[in-house]
């Protein structure tokens, strides 16, 4: 889920300008092409922004929901007033596809013009290289950390199977970024597997972009509106029939094979797609009270609690009806029908700065969590399997869940999830982009 403060986090392309401020010095503006005469009302109501701020506080919600949901069996064991919170914390899986549709929202938002004035293969491996600048040095630390992690738990628990588990050739996949473009488990790092599939995304779209280009300047809104919904329909539809609480991944305990090039590249196009109708209708749209952002963010939360609570065809993971305090811990497969509110969710927050749900994202707080969120995604499992250990084989306390000990080690660990994430993007992951981005020649910077 690689991120970028300015270019993936909400980075946006200037309606007016073929390139953001600030990008290249003495760039000359560039006209972007329009749809149909009809839209006087853009230049009513100006260009569309450069930096769309909210957009980096949904990196902050998508990020916390996917923390909420590894860190939910203890949560709801030491807080039971949490349970209530159950069905919510169980679709947190949906974070993850949450930043797949806001990627490719903004790469599209971001990079369109820059890269396609012309397309070059010039610029599309300069944009991958951005791209790498931003996902990769994080990445490989943190599975670094893994490896330690790993050898560590080798030596003290003498197992075998952690041997078996952490093999070199799997380890080369994850440094290479092809792990999860395969049906092998996840084996060092467990949830780096997204980076890998937006690295394919991100491979399928230095090229597919000169698609998108051509589609922005002929294709009319309502067939781009169609194209949207068309994209993700096919992961809605095989993600329905998943068991629940397989995170959209897994079936019979199995990865399903090609799941996850089909989870990316559906959502990702369908945050694309989303982009160009933005891009077409600026700040010149007028959405109905039920289309704004603050009303769909609440669509989804609702959706999400009423599928989970009449689940019409509860299938557990592993056959498990796994609970605790009375709550069931499975999220159901049901939940992907959000998706598509997803793509609305992020046009209407990209054209509504007035909102409530708008100016909540661009709190300062919001801001500087969907900074930190990269980081913050790689690390937590980390620091989860780390709690677990402390918990279960130094004090013990697995049968005590409610002991003020258990949630002061649960609470303290949350904490310092944030507190690594936050040192790991201000003293390495910021200083590593802006030195491999050195690298390149201005004329590669798309």
């Amino acid at each position: 889920m690689g991120r970028d403060e300015r270019e993936t986090v909400g980075h946006g392309q200037n309606r007016d300008h073929g390139r953001a401020p600030g990008d290249h010095a003495g760039a000359r503006p560039r006209p972007a092409p329009h749809e149909e005469p009809a839209t006087p009302a853009t230049q009513e109501s100006g260009p569309l922004p450069s930096f769309i701020p909210a957009l980096t506080g949904v990196r902050a919600l998508a990020a916390l929901w996917v923390l909420a949901f590894h860190f939910r069996p203890e949560l709801v064991s030491s807080f039971p007033f949490l349970g209530r919170l159950a069905p919510l914390f169980d679709a947190g899986h949906l974070g993850v596809d949450l930043f797949f549709v806001l990627s490719g929202f903004i790469m599209t938002y971001t990079h369109l013009h820059r890269m396609t004035e012309p397309w070059t293969p010039r610029k599309a491996l300069g944009f991958l290289w951005l791209r790498l600048s931003r996902i990769w040095p994080v990445m490989f630390l943190v599975l670094l950390g893994w490896a330690l992690y790993r050898a560590y738990s080798l030596q003290a628990n003498n197992d075998a199977s952690i041997q078996l588990a952490a093999s070199p050739a799997r380890f080369l996949e994850h440094v290479l970024l092809i792990q999860g473009w395969f049906i092998e488990p996840d084996q060092w790092n467990p949830v780096d597997w997204s980076l890998s599939a937006e690295w394919l995304a991100y491979l399928v779209f230095s090229v597919a972009i000169a698609v998108l280009a051509k589609m922005l300047r002929t294709v009319r809104v309502r067939s781009l509106v169609l194209c949207a919904l068309v994209s993700v329909f096919p992961i809605v539809a095989i993600g329905v029939t998943m068991e629940d609480g397989s995170d959209l991944l897994l079936f019979n305990n199995a990865l399903v094979p090609g799941m996850i090039p089909l989870r990316v590249l559906t959502e990702f196009f369908g945050g694309a797609f989303t982009a160009l109708i933005v891009m077409r209708y600026g700040r010149a749209a007028r959405l109905p009270w039920f289309l704004r952002p603050t009303v769909v963010f609440v669509v989804i939360v609702a959706v999400i609690f009423l599928v989970q609570r009449y689940d019409p065809f509860p299938r557990y993971n592993m056959g498990l009806d796994w609970r605790i305090n009375g709550h069931l811990m499975w999220g159901s497969a049901e939940t992907v029908v959000v998706v598509p509110l997803f793509l609305l969710l992020i046009g209407s927050l990209a054209i509504s700065n007035r909102e409530p749900m708008a100016w909540l994202l661009r709190t300062k707080l919001l801001i500087w969590g969907g900074k930190i969120s990269f980081a913050l995604y790689l690390i937590h499992w980390l620091c989860i399997d780390v709690m677990r250990h402390v918990i279960q084989t130094k004090l013990h306390l697995t049968d005590m869940p409610t002991s003020w000990e258990y949630r002061l080690i649960v609470l303290g660990f949350l904490a310092l999830t944030v507190v690594i994430a936050h040192i790991l993007h201000r003293f390495f992951e910021e200083p590593t982009r802006r030195a491999m981005r050195r690298m390149l020649p201005e004329s590669m910077r798309a």
